[in-house]
C-alpha cells in the first residue's frame, strides 16, 4: 500500500495531466461552456483514479460534456498512463462533482434568509449615549 503523501503527489500529478489535456489536447467545437478537474481521488492500491469534473453552463450542454468526457476516457487513459511513472497505471474514470452547485444553492439559500431579517434598532439608552 502507498502512503498518504505519495497518494496526494500521484492525485495532484493526475490533475495535472488530465487538466493540461482538457485545456490543450480535447478541443471540440460543441463544447460551449467550461470544464473544470475539480480533484482527483486514488484508491489506496493505486489502482483506480477518480476524476472529479465541474461544468458551468446549461444542463443540455451538461449531457453533451458528459458524452464528450466518456468518449475521451480511452485517450485521457492513455495520456495518464505515458506521463505517470508508476509500474501500473491506473484506471481512469470521471465523476461529476456537484459540489459547486451545491454551493451555490446554499449561498442563495442564506443570501434570502437574510433579506428577511431586519437590522436590530438601537436601545433608547444607546441613543442618549
Amino acid at each position: 500500500m502507498a502512503t498518504e503523501r505519495r497518494i496526494a503527489r500521484i492525485e495532484s500529478r493526475i490533475r495535472q495531466i488530465v487538466a493540461e489535456l482538457f485545456l490543450r489536447d480535447l478541443k471540440d467545437p460543441r463544447m460551449k461552456g467550461l470544464i473544470t478537474i475539480t480533484r482527483v481521488k486514488v484508491a489506496r492500491d493505486l489502482g483506480h483514479a477518480r476524476v472529479f469534473y465541474s461544468f458551468l453552463g446549461t444542463s443540455r450542454q451538461k449531457s453533451t460534456v458528459d458524452k464528450f468526457i466518456a468518449s475521451a476516457q480511452p485517450f485521457v487513459q492513455r495520456a495518464v498512463a505515458d506521463e505517470i511513472d508508476l509500474r501500473v497505471a491506473p484506471i481512469v474514470e470521471f465523476t461529476y462533482d456537484d459540489s459547486i452547485e451545491k454551493q451555490s444553492a446554499v449561498s442563495k439559500l442564506i443570501d434570502e434568509a437574510m433579506k428577511g431579517v431586519k437590522p436590530a434598532r438601537k436601545k433608547a439608552s444607546d441613543e442618549e449615549e
